[in-house]
């Protein structure tokens, strides 16, 4: 995909300006008839600042501002005019200016959103287009804020199960390639001025650290390139994603911590996006086109051919032989007591606490698997190494 900077004119001759992400020249054109819009010029957009999506806590500023306006009746012009005013990115103001001149050529502010596709995710979008039709923008500002306050303590959560081993392998590897580049061969060369007979242990340890000051530049890098090329062959193979996804799924330990937050994410995005006031397939639709590429994504496009051909939405979940008992069970009642909107969310407040009792239960099992790997490591390393050089210094007394 590449990103285009274009500028295009509507029906009534305005022009527009706007960045958008397609896949040819052609598409482009597309995407913008699609809008009514004729295209003029265009560019590739090389800016690497942009391509990195703003965190939640920015997207949230952005909707309590937006919230607080509207529920003042302030003008959305004069609403962005003063949000441009209150942001320290150049790039987001430039964004804004640019959203604000769409608003003010007619575009819906959804619409004018949508030109960023990299910048704006398909949930803020269509939240918003949510409101727009339900005509109840407030209430979509504040479900978006309460969204991105969630995703801000998802990733919170998932940077703590991952920071502290991550810590700990890390200092590992360095003290044991410090220990066998610069320490061993020292060792080895020690014990044979003694004539001590060196042991397997030591030479095997010896071979290894030989390997890495001779050929650890050429292994590195092959291991690099076969690491890039698995990914860029899992990205391009239309399966790859799916294969990726069912791997990562059955990790030990790893495996049910994904699958909670993958299952979290979908409750939490259709339960909000179906609680604004709009239809099954277009809640399915924003969902789907928030979650990345695997068997969860798949399983969502088999619910709405489902949905289309008539089935509920319980038949439709039990189907896919993905989703969980409990949340079909729960979606069931929701649909006899015409109540669904009130399962939903309590399907969102139920993984909630599943995935934070997941995350600490997964942290308190990472910690003292590690300490007890990091110990036998190095009772290996001392009964390997440091117990055959204290039998030679004890000859040595002699």
């Amino acid at each position: 995909m590449t990103i285009y900077r274009y500028k295009a004119f509507d029906e009534a001759g305005i022009i527009h300006k706007g960045i958008i992400e397609s896949s040819s020249l052609e598409t482009l054109r597309d995407s913008l008839r699609a809008q009514n819009l004729s295209l003029v010029s265009h560019s590739r957009d090389f800016s690497f600042s942009f391509k990195g999506r703003p965190s939640p806590k920015v997207l949230m500023d952005i909707c309590l501002h937006l919230e607080q306006f509207e529920n003042a009746r302030i003008p959305l012009i004069e609403s962005l005019e003063e949000l441009q005013k209150t942001q320290s990115s150049q790039k987001l103001k430039s964004i804004l200016e640019e959203v604000k001149t769409n608003v003010k050529g007619g575009c819906l502010l959804s619409q004018a959103f949508s030109k960023y596709p990299q910048f704006f995710d398909a949930v803020f979008i269509g939240m918003i287009a949510a409101g727009e039709k339900t005509g109840n923008l407030t209430l979509s500002y504040h479900q978006l804020s309460q969204y991105l306050k969630w995703l801000d303590e998802i990733q919170a959560q998932t940077l703590k199960a991952f920071r502290y081993p991550l810590i700990i392998m890390a200092v590992f590897m360095i003290m044991l390639f410090i220990l066998l580049v610069a320490l061993l061969p020292e060792i080895a060369k020690f014990m044979e001025m003694s004539s001590t007979p060196l042991p397997w242990s030591i030479k095997t340890f010896l071979a290894l650290s030989h390997f890495i000051t001779n050929h650890g530049f050429l292994f590195s890098l092959l291991l690099l390139s076969l690491s890039f090329s698995l990914i860029g062959f899992l990205h391009i193979h239309p399966k790859g994603a799916y294969w990726k996804s069912h791997f990562l799924d059955h990790v030990p330990g790893l495996g049910h911590l994904r699958k909670t937050l993958d299952f979290t994410r979908f409750s939490h995005i259709f339960a909000l996006t179906y609680s604004s006031g709009i239809n099954i397939l277009y809640a399915l639709e924003t969902t789907r086109n928030t979650i990345k590429p695997g068997r969860l994504h798949e399983a969502i496009k088999r619910l709405e051919a489902d949905i289309r051909e008539g089935l509920s939405l319980s038949m439709a979940l039990q189907k896919t032989n993905l989703f969980p008992s409990f949340m079909i069970r729960m979606i069931q009642i929701g649909e006899k007591t015409s109540s669904l909107e009130t399962s939903l969310l309590y399907i969102k407040d139920t993984f909630d606490t599943a995935l934070k009792r997941r995350v600490d239960h997964f942290i308190g099992l990472i910690e003292p698997a590690m300490f007890v790997f990091v110990g036998l490591i190095l009772a290996w390393t001392v009964s390997s190494i440091f117990l055959p050089l204290y039998e030679t210094l004890s000859t040595l007394d002699y």
